[in-house]
């Protein structure tokens, strides 16, 4: 008897030629707005409002090579780092309980959508009275702005699993640990990495924000002095830099996200 092989094969060459054209796309979007900044900068013909796009890009080339603004480029990186890590620590761990435990969600959920309510600026001054200047603020505010994602999204990436899973791992005697070992973390993960992607990206902007005013070192605080010296494309320049960094943490994390949830992305689309 033919055995026939029914199994679905991606169109890799179409995905391909998707991609490239995506790719073009894209590129054509950079190209336009490039020359459309090159033609308005000479026909405002104010440097401070928007400075000539040519001396930008010469500052935005040669700023990769500036030691000084790389050795803050990393001081800010090791700030998100930190801050981010401290936030996925936590805000895992209450996603986790408060979407298993209905209890736990009673008690924290009034609580924690209070606090988020907070404009993160607002956190500016206690943070500075409780840490002073320096590194303690900065990463308090990093904490602040990625704790909340990661609970909000692993909150809702343990509640979308079927609960007849858990019921059939207790009628086999699986215990809450092995049910949260086996169960409720693999099924989480892919609400986990999203509420990742956002932490990281909020914790991001909180940091350029929280190095204007509470620090005297970093990234953001690079922008303040380009600002201050009326260094108008050094700042277009070093935005454009951190627009660059961002989006490139960013697709880290998707790439690390279709690595752990490849079950996910069968057909090249998220699905779940």
């Amino acid at each position: 008897m033919e055995i026939r092989d029914r199994t679905i094969r991606v169109p890799v060459n179409g995905d391909k030629k998707k991609a490239r054209k995506m790719l073009l796309m894209n590129v054509g979007v950079m190209g336009m707005l490039c020359v459309a900044w090159f033609f308005a900068a000479r026909a405002i013909g104010k440097p401070l409002v928007l400075p000539d796009f040519v001396e930008t890009m010469t500052e935005f080339c040669t700023a990769w090579f500036n030691k000084k603004i790389m050795r803050n480029m990393g001081l800010t990186l090791w700030r998100v780092s930190v801050g981010s890590f401290y936030g996925l620590i936590l805000g895992s761990v209450l996603g986790l309980l408060m979407g298993y435990s209905e209890k736990v969600m009673t008690l924290l959920s009034p609580f924690i959508n209070s606090i988020r309510q907070i404009p993160i600026m607002a956190w500016v001054p206690l943070s500075i009275i409780w840490f002073g200047l320096g590194e303690g603020p900065t990463i308090f505010m990093i904490f602040m702005s990625a704790v909340f994602p990661l609970i909000i999204n692993t909150i809702a990436g343990v509640t979308d699993i079927d609960r007849n899973y858990f019921n059939a791992a207790r009628s086999m005697g699986a215990t809450t640990p092995a049910i949260f070992r086996d169960i409720i973390i693999p099924g989480a993960m892919p609400g986990f990495l999203t509420g990742l992607r956002l932490a990281i990206g909020s914790g991001w902007m909180s940091v350029i924000c929280a190095e204007f005013i509470a620090t005297s070192s970093g990234f953001g605080y690079l922008m303040v002095e380009a600002q201050e010296r009326l260094q108008t494309s050094r700042l277009y320049a070093l935005m454009i830099m951190s627009a660059i960094v961002g989006y490139a943490m960013d697709q880290l994390i998707r790439f690390i996200e279709r690595k752990v949830t490849s079950w996910r992305f069968k057909d090249g689309k998220a699905k779940g």
